[in-house]
């Protein structure tokens, strides 16, 4: 059976999909045993969805911020052409 710190080592590649089938199993066997281990993942899946959030986040805020200087580009030159 993994150790708590082999299960932490794997953590990153078990969120990712990127553990083979046995390694997979060996963590779930893991984790069924371990509530200290279980949190931990736990954990790491949220801190990780908050992450991705607020990235997604922080791109649509570059996107409005890019419309925006847009427009306001529009109707710099809109006064300075007389129209």
């Amino acid at each position: 059976m993994l150790s708590c710190k082999e299960v932490a080592q794997r953590a990153s590649a078990m969120i990712d999909g990127e553990l083979g089938a046995w390694d997979m199993l060996q963590m779930r066997m893991h984790l069924a045993m371990c509530k200290g281990c279980e949190r931990f993942i736990g954990q790491m899946r949220i801190t990780r969805g908050l992450t991705e959030a607020a990235g997604e986040a922080e791109a649509e805020q570059d996107a409005d911020d890019l419309r925006i200087s847009a427009i306001l580009s529009e109707l710099h030159e809109g006064k300075q052409t007389g129209g």
